[in-house]
Parts: structure tokens; sequence; C-alpha cells
């Protein structure tokens, strides 16, 4: 009798476990049904733009500088830089070295003016402490600016002002600083590179005004911007398949003007879009952060479902005068509105599309009109000032289960 008693009260245990699993699983997932967790990301303006990616090659009016005949020229100029016609560009000499050097001698030319007007001014009593901390942030805020935009140029000047200034703090705060000794360093060392020194030859002058660069790749005497207007896919596309090599006659060029263009293969059912004369963007992200302004010169069709288009630019800078064949994205319109995950959009009974926001601890439903769909997660939505429409700063719901508009949660 004692074992069936033991036997049936273990099946009483067990059914009353069973039955609290049963009873909390039910009574968990009412709880989820009502107040329920969810996920939120807030509609904030974004803009986009319709674009497309390609790669595009660069026309310019380029004169060739003739190379030197014997010697070695040492560039007085950077790339880039505006140059006036009959200008010196460069200096040769007869050996490697004495380019370098004289550049060499120049900087301490400019060390030695410096350092003689801190003496100057330190026994007229003219320093500033407030002045020097001034200058010493704005050149150090300068040179974490010049880092961060990967501008290395100036980096020993900036190393010699900072030492200058900090130099000059050091006199007015009344600490002993002996900077006729470091003068006359200096002036020692340029005597020693002056005996090694050997002057210039000849002089190398720029052939037309312009922006120099010191490097060709022999697309100079190939690409002609008189041809731009008529040329065609087959054309542009032996001129993207080339591989020239730099021009063994010249040191450099020089680009003139500001004007040049970029040609591209497109397919041509974007003819209507980029009609001649529109305006648009050139980005092209491995040469520099913002977008080029461009208006569309020529656009040509051949029947074969490509076409050729033709940007005409205006704007031009250091990286722009060296670059030839280069990806590029054409932004071609820019969509503004509220940026809504795609994952959140539903489209309800009557075939409207909206989203669900969280008001409170309430579920709510409000309409959206897209604007643009990216290839990415999220669509661009009008701002509509009508009762019913998300409106910026709304909190979307992106992640739920069941949700329907009125319900509660947590």
């Amino acid at each position: 009798m004692s074992k069936k008693k033991s036997k049936r009260g273990l099946q009483t245990v067990i059914t009353l476990l069973i039955c609290a699993v049963l009873l909390f699983y039910v009574g968990y997932q009412a709880y989820r049904s009502v107040f329920a967790d969810v996920d939120t990301e807030l509609a904030v303006m974004h803009s986009v733009y319709e674009t497309i990616d390609t790669s595009g090659l660069v026309y310019r009016t380029e004169t060739l500088i003739p190379d030197v005949q014997s010697g070695y020229p040492y560039f007085a100029v950077d790339n880039g830089t505006r140059v006036a016609k009959n200008s010196v560009i460069a200096s040769v000499y007869k050996d490697k070295n004495s380019g370098h050097i004289n550049q060499k001698i120049e900087e301490i030319d400019t060390q030695i003016d410096a350092l003689t007007i801190i003496e100057a001014d330190a026994a007229s009593g003219r320093l500033s402490l407030d002045n020097v901390n001034s200058s010493t942030q704005n050149t150090l805020y300068q040179l974490i600016r010049n880092t961060d935009n990967n501008t290395f140029d100036n980096i020993d000047t900036a190393q010699f002002d900072i030492l200058s200034l900090l130099s000059k703090k050091q006199l007015v705060t009344g600490k002993n600083v002996d900077l006729s000794k470091k003068i006359k360093q200096l002036k020692n060392e340029k005597k020693q590179l002056k005996s090694q020194y050997n002057p210039p030859k000849s002089k190398v002058y720029a052939p037309v005004a312009g922006y120099f660069a010191d490097q060709t790749d022999g697309y100079e005497s190939v690409l002609k911007t008189d041809q731009l207007k008529k040329l065609t896919v087959d054309k542009l596309q032996s001129y993207l398949d080339m591989d020239p090599s730099e021009d063994s006659d010249s040191c450099g060029k020089i680009v003139s003007g500001y004007e040049w263009f970029m040609a591209c293969i497109l397919p041509d059912h974007y003819y209507n879009i980029l009609g001649v004369g529109k305006s648009m963007s050139l980005r092209m992200s491995l040469v520099m952060e913002e977008a080029v302004p461009a208006t569309v010169y020529a656009c040509n069709k051949d029947g074969s479902g490509n076409m050729v288009v033709v940007f005409r630019c205006d704007y031009m800078s250091v990286e722009l005068s060296t670059i030839r064949k280069e990806a590029v994205q054409i932004q071609l319109v820019e969509h503004t509105g509220l940026k809504v995950p795609k994952r959140a959009i539903i489209i309800d009974d009557n075939q409207q599309a909206g989203v669900y926001v969280r008001a409170g601890n309430v579920v709510s439903f409000r309409k959206i009109e897209q604007l643009y769909s990216e290839p990415a997660e999220y669509s661009v939505c009008a701002v509509v000032e009508e009762e019913g429409y998300l409106r910026m700063y709304d909190d979307i719901i992106v992640g739920g289960k069941d949700l329907y508009d009125g319900k509660i949660i947590r």
C-alpha cells in the first residue's frame, strides 16, 4: 500500500510541476503580447544622392617642359603651384647634391633671421607672454589640422616655429636662453655647406602660365580637349585601355587654366538624365574628400547601348592637377528627408506605407511618403506637415513582435 501511495504522490508532484510550467509559459506569452519590449531608432534628417559609379579619363590643356640636355634639374616650385609664364621653375646643377644643399642653406638663413629677430625683440622688451602663448596655440592647432589632412609639406617649418616660440616664452618668463650660441652654430653649418655647393649652370623657365606638375604620363600628346565634342565610345575605350609611359623628353608639364574635363562610358539609358548643360558633382574619394562641381559638356550615343559623357570642371587643386584615370562617383540628384530603416516600413490594409512609432507606452502607426529608397538599409521620406505622418525625432520601432496600432508596450 505504501508503495502505491508513494507512486501516486510522485505522479501528483509531476503533474503539478507540468501545470506550473504550462501556466508560466502561457502567462509569459500573454505578458509579452501586452507589455512587449521593442527596439527603436529616431527619425532624423538625412541627405543622400542618386549616384552612378564608374571610371573616368581626365583631359586637360597641357604643355610639356623640354628636358634639360645635361645636368640635374632641381625644382623650385611644388606640384600644383600656379606659375607665371617665363618664371623660373627649376635650377640645373652639374651634380645631384647641390640643389639639396642650396635648399638647406636657405632654410638655415631663415632660422638665423628668425633667431636674430627674437634676440632683438627680447632686448627691446617687445615680447608679450599673451602673444607668445596665442601664437604657440595657433601653430600647434595648424600642425594638428595638417596632420589630420595628411599634409606634411611644411612639417619642418612648423617644427622650427614651435621651437622659436618656446624660446620666446623662456625669454619672457626670465629664463636664460643663449640664442647667440645657436646662431653661431647655424652659421658654421652654413659655411660648411657652402664649401660643398656648386652654383646652378642654367635655369628652366615655364613655357606658359598654369599649374606645374613634375611628372608626365604619356597621355599629354594623345588626349586633346578639342576632340571631346565628337568623342566616341570605342575611341575613349581605346584610351582607357592604353598604358602609355612617361615622356622621356620632358621634365614636367604645365596645366593651363582652371578648366579640365572627365570623360566616362555609361549605359545610354542615362541619356535623358545627363543632358548637356546639367549641373552635378563628381566625387573621387581616393583623391580628395569633397565633391567637385561639374557640368555636362557632351553626351554622345553610338547605338551600342553605351554612350560617352564628358563633364566640364572649373575647380583646380594640387590633387586634381595630376590625376588621369580615376574611379568616380557621379552624384545626380540630392534627396533630403527623414531617415527611415527599411526593415521598419509596413503596408497597411489601405495600401498605405508607414511605420510603427513608440508614443509613450503605446504603439502608434505613422504614415510615410518615400522620396528615395537607398541601395543601403534606409529610405528617405518626405517631411509632411499633416496629422498622422511621421515627424522628425519620432521613435521608430525597428524590432518587436505582434505590433499593432494602440498596443501597450513597456
